[in-house]
């Protein structure tokens, strides 16, 4: 993206931008392509995000819900997520990104306030790590990528943040704060991921807070915190669909007057939609593997390597064209990954629709 702005002489472009300028670079016979790639791609950017926020709402009503069984009467996981909706539709109103800030950075601080408390049960009664199945077959690895990638797949967000930052050439580089954000990600993922499945074993559920007991007072205010933290971040990813979408209306004046209300009823659309389907589908190990699955191999995988191959295609490939043969094994395995990834998700999907329509 950054060299699409050096050949076009311009200060900033979007994912869908960089690859209509990349299509054009290339190929002649791709130049056609361009408008229709640079669509397709900020379709899959909306999708992403879509799935996304609905993974949200998702997993805040399933720890809500175990917090109101246990104090209250036991109502479906769907009365959760409608109310979730409601709360959400004022925040979700906010339509500058800097009024989010705040609501970000509160979302943060309880997310790793619930991270330092769920110690607590993480290391209590640890047992033998001989005790535990320390590998799997290599077929239930694509389940596993497919969640894992879920954490490294909010691109959209990457690309909000750094439109949006005062001083946005220290967003990349060595130390810069994409790679120390991803980093810390990692090793984050890395530590719950391991000391979760040591602790509970097979019996770890789709969200670690699911595992640790309902009727405590501490387990409680970890739930609270995570989902709530959980809560407030919805805002900030529904912004990136909004910014996607109305990218168009910002070079044109003539639809200034519209816009804003245009703009409302899309959010309240986007809101109802990820609400629907969070009714509808609320699996969420289901809905993260697919959104991780869509999001990885496309925004990470194809549409980089696809930038890459077309920019290059004029400069050359290198000695012995290694980075054509380096794009060419992205784009290879983004089609397997995604392919085989949202085919399990999805049939797992439709099987949870199939029984929430066969007990209505």
């Amino acid at each position: 993206m950054t060299e699409c702005c050096r050949r076009r002489r311009v200060p900033q472009v979007s994912m869908p931008e960089a690859v209509r300028i990349a299509y054009e670079e290339g190929p002649k016979w791709v130049n056609c392509f361009g408008r229709a790639a640079g669509f397709m791609t900020t379709c899959v950017l909306v999708f992403g995000q879509f799935l996304l926020c609905t993974v949200y709402l998702v997993f805040v009503s399933k720890n809500f819900k175990e917090i109101g069984d246990h104090y209250g009467e036991r109502y479906n996981e769907r009365y959760y997520v409608l109310v979730a909706c409601l709360l959400l539709l004022p925040l979700f109103m906010i339509r500058r990104l800097k009024y989010l800030v705040p609501l970000n950075l509160v979302s943060n601080l309880l997310l790793y306030a619930g991270f330092a408390l769920i110690m607590y049960y993480l290391f209590t009664g640890l047992p033998n790590i001989k005790d535990r199945e320390l590998a799997t077959p290599p077929v239930e690895w694509i389940e596993f990528f497919a969640i894992a990638a879920f954490s490294l797949t909010a691109v959209g967000s990457m690309l909000v943040v750094e439109a949006h930052m005062a001083y946005p050439q220290s967003y990349l580089g060595l130390f810069g704060v994409l790679n120390l954000a991803v980093l810390f990600i990692l090793l984050s993922n890395m530590f719950f991921g391991i000391i979760g499945y040591w602790r509970f074993g097979e019996s770890v559920h789709a969200s670690i807070t699911l595992n640790i007991p309902q009727d405590e007072i501490l387990s409680q205010l970890i739930k609270v915190f995570i989902a709530s933290g959980i809560f407030l971040s919805y805002p900030l990813n529904g912004f990136v669909v909004i910014t996607v979408i109305f990218s168009d209306y910002e070079k044109s004046e003539a639809n200034g007057r519209n816009r804003t209300l245009m703009e409302y009823v899309v959010r309240l659309v986007f809101l109802f939609l990820t609400g629907a389907v969070a009714i509808g589908v609320p699996n969420l190990a289901a809905l993260t593997e697919l959104e991780g699955a869509f999001s990885l191999s496309n925004l990470n995988l194809l549409c980089p390597a696809l930038i890459d191959m077309f920019l290059n295609y004029s400069a050359g490939y290198g000695r012995l064209m290694w980075k054509l043969i380096r794009d060419i094994v992205l784009i290879l395995i983004g089609l397997i990954f995604g392919i085989v990834g949202c085919t399990v998700a999805v049939k797992q999907l439709i099987h949870d629709l199939q029984l929430t329509l066969g007990s209505m």
